[in-house]
């Protein structure tokens, strides 16, 4: 089952002036305390194997309705546009298009082949094939929702435009590469490496050792492509006359030595 938690913003954004909403009851206060709950009483049910928790928030950027949803576990979020007031159905609908694209474009980056891509969606619609609503947020995710949104309005006013469709995906992928930390953690994580290891264990048939092997080799591949990208950069910035010495090692030392006392403004004017 999928549940969607609702801040205030957003149990509103789903009720309409005739006070019809899909918003009910939570079962506990807090969402960490319905994960505990769950857990514990797990059955053997494919339908109750999972709960996943997301975080709902609404605001309103431009005059147009925008809408943040954040798995609660891993930070990551999905950002909606284009949506009226009271249409959950049209929410739903939405959101798993875009979680669709996403589990496609995150998958890519360690799956051989397609057909494993889609053995995971399948399995994913099987476990989760009704949602529910409640009125309840999380102080550190909704940290997390803020910051996401700060991001959005920075790109909205030097766009002029508010994303839709590929370009909210564009932003989605943004976010997600943004360095997050959970309370009572001492690590920080990229949301992006967190929600696709939730979905290798949760729907891809991967137990958690896998999982993390495959999180540690792309990981690997990535400090691999950053690392190829700067040493490119350094090649061209390089001066001439530190290019043409034989020690290649000596000459990005030097750089790196000049670097520290020229102002950027006088070595980029050079």
């Amino acid at each position: 089952m999928l549940i969607f938690n609702c801040t205030k913003a957003a149990a509103d954004f789903f009720t309409t002036t005739k006070k019809i909403s899909p918003i009910e009851p939570a079962p506990h206060k807090t969402i960490a305390e319905s994960i505990t709950k769950s857990i514990a009483n797990t059955s053997t049910s494919a339908d109750n194997k999972h709960l996943w928790h997301w975080v709902v928030h609404a605001k309103k950027v431009k005059r147009k309705n925008v809408l943040v949803v954040m798995d609660f576990q891993s930070r990551f979020s999905i950002t909606l546009t284009g949506l009226k007031k009271g249409d959950e159905l049209a929410f739903l609908n939405l959101l798993e298009h875009h979680l669709i694209v996403h589990v496609h474009e995150t998958m890519a980056l360690v799956a051989d082949h397609s057909q494993t891509i889609e053995d995971s969606l399948e399995n994913y619609q099987h476990q989760h094939n009704n949602c529910a609503f409640y009125p309840r947020g999380d102080r550190s995710v909704q940290a997390h929702i803020n910051d996401v949104l700060w991001h959005f309005e920075h790109s909205v006013n030097e766009t002029g435009e508010v994303p839709q469709g590929v370009d909210l995906i564009g932003f989605d992928t943004y976010a997600n590469r943004i360095l997050r930390k959970r309370k009572g953690e001492k690590d920080y994580f990229y949301p992006q490496h967190e929600f696709l290891h939730l979905w290798l264990t949760h729907y891809g048939d991967c137990n958690e050792a896998g999982a993390d092997k495959q999180i540690e080799q792309l990981q690997a591949k990535e400090r691999a492509q950053a690392q190829s990208k700067y040493d490119d950069i350094l090649e061209v910035t390089i001066p001439p006359e530190l290019q043409n010495s034989s020690d290649t090692t000596v000459n990005r030392d030097a750089f790196d030595q000049e670097s520290k006392v020229v102002s950027l403004d006088s070595y980029r004017k050079k």
